[in-house]
């Protein structure tokens, strides 16, 4: 009973709040830097593409799909199509 007063208080709920969105910008940060590491590794000569489109990336599910495009892309400009769509 006490559990469930607590779970419904607004503080609670803002603090609950508050640690989905760390771990939302978490998940972010580290995609982004998955992003740009698999590129340099395949594609160097476009990182610094990567780079700054990562950074203007601000969803996580947008960002984990041009991941997997990007790992499966044919060459090197493939990979820049998919990295300048998202413009």
């Amino acid at each position: 009973m006490l559990r469930d007063v607590l779970r419904d208080s607004w503080a609670y709920q803002e603090i609950m709040q508050e640690g989905r969105e760390e771990g939302r910008q978490q998940r972010l940060k580290d995609q982004r830097q998955r992003l740009v590491a698999i590129v340099q590794v395949h594609f160097p000569a476009i990182a610094s593409l990567a780079q700054e489109q990562a950074d203007v990336m601000k969803d996580p599910e947008v960002l984990q799909g041009l991941i997997l495009k990007v790992v499966a892309a044919q060459n090197e400009e493939e990979a820049r199509q998919l990295l300048l769509a998202i413009s």
